[in-house]
């Protein structure tokens, strides 16, 4: 004997998801990111607030779709089906957001983009250090290359942390380093 409606699983599903989001949308990067692009080299790792959005997106989508499976029941499967699918993605694009610094390189994705840059240290044309209009905000460290492309990374404890290895590449390679004006 069944005392539950096929339909009531996909409104339970959708409420745990509501309900697990916070966890994952702070553990996932960290998690995921750290499986994909740490490695012994690499000292500094930061996660963009681009990847926890679409960390909040994928698993909003995932409980949309689970709620839109509750109301149509016949065709439940195909919602479900096709929201784990543009979660999935949502999800994927989250953790390929990514920037980080190692003895060897640096290296970053842009949001939306599943392609990768990587430079050497000796592409390193000079690094600026930018102060924030507010005390609020944390200085950034934009690195210019030499090909015209460039990315920057937020001066927090963890770059703090790491700023030695930073200045053994800025001796090693000698690029330019300086405080914007």
């Amino acid at each position: 004997m069944v005392n539950y409606e096929k339909k009531h699983l996909f409104i339970m599903s959708a409420i745990g998801v509501l309900i697990l989001a916070p966890i994952f949308i702070f553990t996932g990067p960290f998690i995921f990111q750290g499986i994909l692009f740490d490695s012994v080299n690499v000292w500094l790792l930061q996660t963009p607030a681009q990847a926890y959005w679409l960390f909040a997106a994928s698993a909003t989508v995932l409980a949309l779709f689970l709620f839109i499976a509750y109301f149509f029941t016949r065709f439940a499967i195909w919602i479900t089906v096709f929201g784990v699918i543009l979660s999935g993605v949502l999800f994927t694009m989250g953790t390929f957001t990514f920037k980080s610094l190692s003895t060897e390189q640096i290296a970053w994705s842009d949001p939306f983009s599943f392609e990768s840059h990587k430079y050497s240290w000796e592409e390193v044309e000079e690094v600026i250090v930018v102060s924030p209009p507010t005390e609020e905000e944390k200085h950034t460290m934009e690195f210019y290359f030499k090909d015209g492309n460039e990315v920057t990374f937020v001066r927090d404890r963890k770059f703090q942390a790491e700023f030695s290895n930073f200045n053994t590449a800025r001796r090693q390679y000698n690029f330019s380093y300086k405080a914007s004006e």
